[in-house]
């Protein structure tokens, strides 16, 4: 009978292992993949609810356009160079404010500089 004790009591520790391993693993991959993603997420809808009239912004279709109009969710975005467009577009399509880089200067690349 004490041999059955003894692999009972063994089983018991070798399960609350088991359980602590899992609970490790979870505890990683929350800090390692759920919690960064939550954090850029609450970045890039501040960065969207900043938005105002006047910025010129990045749409997730790749097209920049000037914010000419805020209604609610809506924005209304002048594209084009004659400023003749006028898109209505939802807040969360915004990827990022800033004006695009028009230069004709090359960048130099990590091959180039050698």
């Amino acid at each position: 009978m004490t041999t059955i004790a003894a692999a009972q009591a063994s089983g018991g520790e070798s399960m609350l292992f088991t359980i602590g391993y899992l609970v490790l693993i979870f505890a990683f991959m929350y800090f390692v993949m759920i919690r960064p993603q939550k954090k850029k997420q609450k970045e890039v809808e501040s960065m969207q609810n900043s938005v105002k009239i006047g910025d010129t912004v990045l749409t997730t279709g790749g097209m920049y356009g000037k914010v000419v109009d805020i209604m609610n969710n809506t924005l209304v975005l002048e594209l084009g160079m004659n400023k003749g467009i006028r898109v209505p577009m939802v807040r969360s399509a915004v990827a990022s404010v800033g004006e695009p880089n028009m230069s004709l200067v090359k960048e130099e690349t990590k091959e180039d500089a050698k």
